[in-house]
């Protein structure tokens, strides 16, 4: 049996509601799977480093999800410093035989934290590409919607319309991972 870790934010627990409106709940019971949510209100990308072995190696999983910069992007964190504590942890991850996956951040609702988003996504993206990472979309996935700003519940998170969505654009992912 595999074991994932979902390793983020509030988007990743499930604010403002509770984890098991999660999207990662919501893809575990599609996918038949646990999935353990480890998301933090307010975390991150640094936090969620500095928590990686407690929340993430210590499980053994064999696969982990990576999904953070919103609150990074409110604090306007440099991409840099994001691009780097994101590469700390796969980089941790791969030395700890766990397969990281990428999550790209939904869309930001707020265009001053959208602009570092976008940066951060970027930088996500040419990171995986170039480590030949998975990446699960949730940008992508927002956008593919014409009414995407429908998809929250205040300007950074998902209403459970928006988790199903980051659910959808998961799973299959997540599926061919394991197959």
């Amino acid at each position: 049996m595999n074991t994932i870790v979902a390793l983020g934010d509030s988007i990743t627990y499930g604010y403002p509601y509770t984890p098991d409106m999660s999207w990662v709940r919501l893809t575990g019971a599609e996918l038949g799977l646990t999935l353990l949510n480890k998301g933090v209100n307010g975390d991150s990308t640094a936090g969620m480093l500095a928590r990686f072995k407690r929340d993430v190696i210590a499980h053994s999983p064999s696969h982990v999800i990576i999904l953070g910069g919103t609150n990074d992007a409110c604090a306007r964190v440099a991409a840099e410093a994001v691009a780097a504590q994101v590469r700390q942890m796969a980089e941790l991850a791969l030395q700890y035989q766990i397969t990281p996956l990428i999550g790209l951040p939904v869309p930001g609702n707020y265009p001053p934290d959208e602009a570092y988003l976008d940066l951060y996504r970027q930088d996500m993206r040419d990171y995986a590409l170039a480590c030949k990472l998975t990446v699960i979309d949730f940008y992508a996935a927002f956008k593919a919607s014409a009414a995407w700003r429908t998809l929250y519940a205040d300007v950074l998170h998902p209403n459970a319309a928006g988790y199903r969505v980051m659910a959808a654009a998961a799973a299959p992912v997540i599926n061919s991972m394991l197959m």
